[in-house]
């Protein structure tokens, strides 16, 4: 009567589970890289929407604030947490570029010391968002800020 494995069944099992995995991880990295994609569109669409609501209603845009500076005009006008005060899940923080510096109207997203994001994660979004080019369309790039144009 057996009681254990043998030698090649075990290595049987892990080439098979060594297999698997090789076939389940990029899914995971790409589906990962989606997420992060998703919730920056999110963010920014949010943005955008609070900023076009306070434009209405007041007639102007709001005024630009400092770096690192959060948005509390734009409170009233988030249905959850003003994106401002978080990083962007691509890397960075976000940045609020209106009047009377700016023209037209951007949200950036900046890249500060370890949390940047790279050209190639503002193509992805750009790809994802917008017309795959960051030269022409909404979403710009810039040195180390990737910019999408709200309005004049």
């Amino acid at each position: 009567m057996r009681s254990a494995f043998t030698l090649i069944e075990v290595l049987i099992v892990v080439i098979v589970l060594g297999i698997m995995a090789a076939v389940a991880v990029p899914k995971f990295i790409d589906a990962s890289e989606e997420t992060r994609l998703t919730a920056t569109s999110e963010d920014l669409r949010a943005i955008v929407n609070a900023v076009s609501m306070y434009h209405a209603k007041y007639g102007s845009y709001p005024r630009d604030v400092n770096r690192r500076q959060v948005v509390t005009v734009l409170d009233p006008f988030f249905k959850a947490e003003n994106p401002f005060s978080k990083p962007a899940p691509i890397g960075g923080v976000y940045d609020y570029e209106g009047p009377p510096n700016w023209s037209p109207v951007q949200i950036s997203i900046r890249s500060e010391n370890a949390s940047n994001h790279s050209q190639a994660t503002a193509i992805a979004l750009d790809e994802y968002m917008d017309d795959g080019n960051l030269k022409t369309g909404s979403l710009r790039r810039q040195g180390n800020r990737t910019y999408f144009i709200v309005g004049d």
